[in-house]
């Protein structure tokens, strides 16, 4: 196990020393309009501890917002904070609803790790995204080795960076180009100057320390390379979008660096006046979803969205695409009965919960699901 070494060593960890976090969370549903069977929401937007979300709303149109568990407004679940060098992982999980007509549901965790915000809904043609760099950590360079080492614990293998600087790069760096990471350790690393270099293990000539102080960049904050990472549309505002019921699409790289990657030629169908929370193309019928948007075929992930279309005008109102990565699945069978899964004996998965990590539930109803209806739970982390 990844941070473990055996269970005799998770035990130390978590009763010893108090490598452990429990967090009690307490989400209502969409607070303005009642679901039907078929459709999925994101328990982002409901009120509750956490509190609803404030951030969806706010930013530039069509440029891309990382979310961290310290973005203010975003009220992410608690999970015990950043741990690095430590891993901390998932543990056990638990839901259930004591309202009434809610099950069966199914309830999603997921990590948000960023969104664009669309406000230009009556424009009908593919719009283009803004996607912008962050500063991730500064770095330095071994002339020797090849090697960089640097402080961004999140930075996984074959991601996409670009570096800054005070003075003169390392020489054999240059800026505004794109690297691809040979990972060597979670804070040491080697470039390829391309995607199939990267995977073959072939490192560039870096011949110079350089001069200044050194900054890697990318554009997710966690899960670097895409892997895994799914988008959603939903419905980000309080009021309906306008009466409208467009073909939804992406335009996208995916996780092996491919850019021009679309999604398919059947597109799901956004909903008529979509609700607050609702992913807009979930429900039952042709054109329907759930809850991820389709990717081209053989692709794993997405590691940017370059453009975003609805086919028709939506009149008013806006929505939000979200870049996720799913962790946990949890079928609630029985009103007022709680679902459960345990990680590390029933289902050994223990999936990893990164440093920054904005967690939240998506929520599948199996039948109508009333305006309020409150869902509640526990998440157990541990770190070693």
């Amino acid at each position: 196990m990844p941070g473990f070494t055996s269970f005799d060593d998770f035990i130390q960890k978590t009763s010893v020393l108090g490598k452990f976090f429990r967090s009690d969370w307490n989400k209502n549903f969409n607070p303005t309009t009642a679901a039907v069977a078929g459709e999925w929401h994101s328990l982002f937007r409901g009120g509750g501890n956490p509190a609803a979300d404030a951030i969806l709303n706010t930013g530039t149109n069509l440029s891309f917002q990382q979310l961290t568990d310290t973005t203010t407004n975003a009220t992410g679940i608690l999970h015990g904070g950043n741990v690095a060098p430590d891993y901390k992982h998932l543990v056990n999980a638990s839901a259930f609803s004591a309202s009434a007509t809610t099950m069966p549901a199914v309830a999603m965790l997921v990590d948000i790790v960023g969104f664009y915000r669309v406000t230009s809904v009556t424009t009908t043609t593919a719009q283009a995204t803004t996607n912008t760099l962050t500063a991730r950590g500064d770095f330095t360079a071994d002339a020797g080795t090849d090697t960089i080492t640097h402080s961004f614990f999140n930075l996984l293998p074959l991601t996409t960076v670009r570096f800054t600087t005070t003075a003169a790069l390392p020489a054999g760096l240059a800026l505004a180009t794109d690297y691809f990471v040979i990972k060597v350790t979670d804070t040491t690393c080697k470039l390829a100057t391309n995607y199939a270099n990267a995977v073959a293990g072939t490192s560039i000539d870096i011949t110079s320390t350089g001069t200044g102080v050194h900054t890697l960049n990318c554009l997710l904050p966690r899960y670097t390379n895409g892997a895994g990472v799914q988008a959603i549309f939903i419905n980000s505002n309080a009021t309906p979008l306008g009466v409208s019921a467009p073909n939804l699409s992406l335009g996208y790289t995916n996780s092996a660096a491919t850019a021009s990657r679309a999604t398919p030629s059947i597109l799901p169908i956004g909903k008529v006046a979509a609700a607050n929370s609702l992913v807009l193309y979930s429900g039952t019928g042709a054109g329907k979803y759930n809850p991820m948007m389709p990717l081209q075929a053989g692709d794993a992930g997405i590691r940017s969205i370059e453009s975003i279309t609805n086919s028709i005008t939506y009149v008013s109102g806006e929505y939000s695409v979200l870049l996720i990565k799913p962790l946990l699945t949890l079928p609630m069978t029985t009103l007022g009965v709680a679902a459960e899964r345990d990680l590390m004996n029933q289902v050994p998965s223990l999936p990893r919960i990164y440093d920054g990590a904005c967690l939240t539930w998506l929520l599948y109803s199996g039948v109508g699901t009333p305006v309020n209806s409150s869902f509640i739970g526990h998440l157990d982390f541990a770190w070693g």
